[in-house]
């Protein structure tokens, strides 16, 4: 029943918080409150966490470690700040982020509820992908941004940046021969968003899951000359009837010609996005230069400035001086210290995605769908050090007994 119960929360959890869906209800139809899904969720995770705290070792987990010293440094630095109200409001999304990160932890110590979650992901990928296509034709039906596709994520960006972790967290539970498509999909989903960034980051992904051997790159030109095979003919014959439909829809606007010409030319072309987020980079730099070894204080990042930084590396070396340059580093350490076998490769090229994922956006920690993958991340990792414990275990009691495996027997004594 137990068993039953995680999974069948696993599912929801990812169908719920991973999708976004909680947030795109409430911005697009106003039905329901993110912060009231989230406390129903911890409510129901809360028996889960209760038990892994008493029967397992989780309190020992670095990641538990990490969000032990989150906390103290967000109470210690407010406490030395000007406790404004937007320092108070940054507090406590901070604390609900890090419940809320604990108890996905809790969900998906469990082997099945991991597979569960997995799956999940790999679904609601395709279904991104889906609205991300039907919103190119479609403009506006979901995103805040015309001519760029979101779906639930409503954000461009920030559901290019869901896509492409989910894609490197759902690809191991697929059979091989599925992976190279898998990845096609997803890309379609973030060429869809136009962001560079996204786009870069799945470049990233890709490269680091060839490394790793998750997929091999014959299969993926083969794939990918299949793919675009089809999408030909297909899709030539129609191409002026195809363009004409996306520019009467709106779709081919300034901007994402801008950004399509950034793709023919990334070192050649800047546009106004880009020198936005250069001058607010700027201005954000100059902030961190006043304070730079202590910071201002919790959630001062939040005043002072025309727009938010969108780099998560300023907005707490805002708050937390040299401290809060290495909260996002230590973050992804925690997940790769005890990392071992084949979930080594898989949390190293989350790690690596994570981390330039970091330079574009300052709601690392404050969006459920990446709290989610931190924590599946987490449980990966301490599954497989569990699993490789208790076949260690195992190993050496046969070899107490004398039940040694043909292939050591020559090596006994």
């Amino acid at each position: 029943m137990n068993s039953f119960y995680r999974n069948i929360l696993a599912v929801i959890a990812v169908t719920v918080f991973y999708s976004n869906g909680h947030e795109y209800l409430n911005q697009a139809h106003d039905i329901g409150i993110p912060w009231h899904w989230v406390l129903a969720f911890i409510i129901l995770a809360l028996p889960l966490l209760v038990r892994q705290v008493i029967t397992s070792d989780i309190l020992q987990l670095p990641v538990v470690a990490w969000c032990a010293g989150y906390a103290w440094i967000t109470i210690i630095w407010f406490i030395m700040g000007a406790q404004s109200e937007m320092s108070w409001q940054e507090v406590r999304w901070r604390m609900l982020a890090i419940v809320e990160m604990l108890c996905f932890l809790a969900l998906f110590m469990d082997a099945k509820a991991i597979r569960f979650a997995q799956w999940a992901i790999v679904v609601v990928v395709h279904v991104g992908t889906v609205i991300n296509v039907y919103e190119l034709f479609v403009p506006m039906s979901f995103s805040n941004v015309s001519g760029r596709s979101a779906g639930l994520y409503v954000n461009p960006n920030t559901s290019a940046e869901a896509l492409v972790l989910g894609m490197i967290l759902g690809i191991t539970a697929l059979p091989v021969w599925f992976r190279t498509v898998f990845i096609l999909v997803a890309g379609t989903g973030v060429f869809a968003t136009y962001s560079r960034a996204g786009l870069i980051g799945w470049l990233i992904a890709v490269v680091g899951l060839m490394l790793g051997r998750f997929i091999g790159v014959p299969q993926l030109v083969r794939t990918g000359l299949i793919a675009l095979l089809l999408v030909g003919v297909a899709l030539l014959p129609k191409t002026d009837q195809i363009l004409t439909a996306l520019e009467g829809a709106g779709s081919l606007n300034p901007d994402t010609r801008e950004r399509l010409t950034w793709l023919m030319d990334p070192l050649g072309v800047e546009d106004a996005s880009s020198w936005g987020r250069k001058a607010i980079a700027q201005q954000a730099w100059e902030r961190v230069g006043e304070h730079p070894f202590l910071g201002e204080g919790t959630g001062e990042v939040h005043t002072g400035l025309d727009i938010p930084p969108h780099n998560q590396f300023l907005a707490h070396m805002i708050d937390h001086g040299v401290v809060g340059a290495m909260l996002i580093p230590l973050l992804l350490l925690a997940l790769l210290w005890r990392a071992q076998g084949d979930s080594r490769p898989v949390v190293f090229i989350f790690s690596c995605v994570v981390l330039w994922f970091s330079f574009f956006t300052h709601q690392l920690l404050n969006n459920a769908y990446n709290l989610l993958l931190l924590a599946l991340v987490a449980a990966l990792v301490a599954m497989r050090d569990r699993w490789t414990g208790h076949a260690q275990q195992g190993m050496v009691a046969r070899l107490e007994r004398g039940h040694l495996p043909k292939t050591l027997a020559h090596f006994s004594p």
